[in-house]
């Protein structure tokens, strides 16, 4: 279960989130190809196109009345708890697909696999699953996977992270870095570093901070299975607060 939870943390940070929303990083087209299977296999319904739209409106709007899923808004419990239902509701918009769903487009696997069959494969993974672990653990192990995403991957990136921790820069938000030490979800712990930065690759900023999704990122690279696009190094005297402000609100 830890290699499964690892995998969709990276799906999530690096994949859709670093790569497909900010374009911080660009992956090879064989991973490209591989987390868009896992997150087909390990969530309920969820699509490239709606994930990146409604992360980069939540950048737009961040803590305000339309936010997506703002703990100031909502409330911290109910990110934690129904966070997936306030995506949901986001994701079935056409306006919000539209205004912030640019330059993802769909390709033939979409079309016929991903987008148009989007609730079946968590349901052959279950089998798939219960066929190699037994019944009871199979069924266990799926349980846990369909729940890293909506838990792990964006009610604690969405709910505490908006709300406990320590700030390196004053955005115009409430984002907070959460820990610094960023291992357990791929450098999402620096979330405030991420809303001043938000196209950057790496997101620690300070001498005492550890991106584990960077270390990543540096040894995909390393096999020429990414490219770096874009990495910003924190530069805390010299810029104003009107350029951060703009920066948190980017996507």
């Amino acid at each position: 279960m830890a290699v499964s939870f690892a995998l969709s943390i990276i799906a999530s940070e690096l994949y859709l989130h670093r790569s497909r929303s900010h374009r911080a990083i660009t992956f090879h087209p064989v991973m490209c190809q591989f987390f868009r299977m896992w997150i087909f296999l390990t969530t309920f319904g969820m699509t490239t196109k709606a994930w990146v739209a409604v992360h980069r409106k939540h950048h737009a709007k961040t803590d305000t009345v339309d936010d997506p899923h703002s703990p100031v808004i909502h409330g911290l419990m109910t990110v934690l708890t129904k966070g997936v239902l306030l995506y949901r509701k986001a994701a079935t918009d056409p306006q919000v697909i539209k205004t912030y769903g640019v330059g993802i487009h769909d390709d033939w696997m979409d079309t016929h696999l991903y987008t148009k069959h989007r609730f079946k494969g968590a349901w052959f993974f279950l089998l798939l699953e219960m066929a190699l672990f037994g019944a009871e653990h199979g069924l266990y192990i799926w349980l846990f996977q369909l729940s890293v995403s909506p838990v792990w991957a964006a009610g604690f990136a969405n709910g505490f992270f908006h709300v406990v921790g320590y700030r390196n820069f004053e955005t115009r938000e409430h984002s907070r870095n959460f820990f610094p030490i960023a291992i357990l979800l791929c450098g999402a712990e620096l979330h405030n570093n991420h809303h001043a930065y938000p196209a950057s690759a790496k997101a620690s900023m300070r001498w005492f901070e550890f991106d584990g999704g960077w270390l990543i990122i540096r040894v995909l690279a390393f096999f020429r299975l990414l490219t770096i696009n874009r990495v910003e190094t924190g530069v805390f005297e010299t810029r104003d607060q009107s350029a951060l402000s703009e920066s948190g609100a980017n996507a």
